[in-house]
């Protein structure tokens, strides 16, 4: 990042937030299409390579929306406000660089994600009120048994997480995030990447500083050794036993 000038600095600056939205995109994209595919193909509702490759999905889509949609905590030198100032500039930046507009699916993965991610409060939630039964972590073929609710408000029946690969569809509750759609936008932004940093590191002038990395060797190779013997050890051990449980 040590280069001379202003420009030049703020380029490679640039050119490493896209790299970093880059390969995130390509594993985003990667798991939706292996979880659409097998998907439709699974004889498994709860197929754990399928739910898998969606959870690596939504955290690879859900790191772009925040380089694109920042919120931060407070950096050195400044007060908080300052610091979601400063990133929110840099979003704005990056959004105009690569032409992303505010309606599109790349932004929309926040809410089925942390829906996701907070699934617990959602659980009890339904709970403390009284539900008595759950619909949950299922592909299905084209059925969803949604939330159903008593006219006094009460939930009778809840449903959470729905995976449905033939159209490419991945709810939570009411939340739906189209996955195929998500899957095509970022395509498209890798190939306005591509152009943008081909453009950004030409316009990069001079040389950079170098200099105040310390290496440090994680561990000997005694330990290394060690630890994954041990490792290999601990881990048959517990297979067995969880084979032994699922007899």
């Amino acid at each position: 990042m040590g280069f001379p000038d202003p420009e030049s600095r703020e380029a490679a600056k640039n050119s490493h937030f896209l790299d970093e939205l880059d390969r995130q995109a390509e594993l985003a994209i990667r798991s939706i299409h292996f979880a659409v595919m097998r998907g439709r193909e699974t004889r498994d509702a709860r197929d754990p390579k399928v739910w898998g490759s969606l959870q690596n999905a939504l955290f690879a889509a859900i790191c772009i929306a925040r380089i694109f949609n920042p919120k931060v905590r407070k950096y050195p030198g400044m007060t908080k406000d300052e610091s979601q100032a400063y990133a929110d500039r840099r979003g704005k930046t990056l959004r105009d660089l690569l032409q992303v507009k505010d309606d599109c699916h790349i932004l929309e993965v926040n809410s089925v994600r942390d829906a996701y991610e907070h699934y617990d409060e959602y659980f009890e939630k339904h709970l403390l009120n009284g539900v008595d039964c759950f619909s949950d972590w299922y592909i299905t073929d084209r059925l969803v048994l949604k939330t159903a609710s008593h006219p006094g408000g009460s939930w009778s029946s809840a449903g959470l997480r729905v995976f449905y690969p033939a159209g490419g569809v991945l709810i939570f509750d009411e939340r739906r995030l189209y996955l195929f759609e998500l899957e095509v936008e970022l395509i498209e932004l890798r190939v306005r990447i591509a152009d943008k940093l081909k453009e950004l590191r030409e316009s990069i002038k001079g040389r950079a500083n170098y200099g105040g990395h310390i290496g440090e060797v994680v561990m000997t190779g005694q330990e290394t050794s060690q630890r994954f013997m041990e490792w290999q050890h601990r881990r048959a051990e517990a297979l067995e036993e969880l084979a032994k449980r699922k007899r």
